[in-house]
């Protein structure tokens, strides 16, 4: 076999395989791309204590529930909530230093 023809089929075998892999990164890139969005809107739409959409105005009341002493107040329409405890202390697990 000629050696000019052997380079050139082996160029272009390369140049197939550099195609090929050049294909298969845009492939993983966007398929990553989406797999990252889709956690994203996973973990948004699960967070706990948010129900409905966000920014909701127009809507004023309050709601008051509890037991023990315990009075838990959400004031819907200042967008704030303000948790008053008669209790002595506050447990919190979870938390690292």
């Amino acid at each position: 076999m000629d050696i000019a023809k052997r380079q050139t089929r082996l160029a272009g075998a390369r140049d197939a395989a550099v195609r090929n892999l050049r294909d298969l990164t845009i492939a993983i890139a966007i398929i990553a791309a989406a797999g990252v969005g889709l956690a994203a809107w996973v973990s948004a739409a699960t967070i706990p204590g948010i129900t409905g959409s966000a920014g909701s105005t127009g809507s004023t009341g309050s709601a008051t529930t509890g037991s023990a002493g315990d009075s838990f107040t959400v004031d819907q329409g200042a967008g704030q909530a303000a948790i008053n405890s008669a209790a002595s202390g506050v447990v919190v697990s979870g938390g690292s230093r």
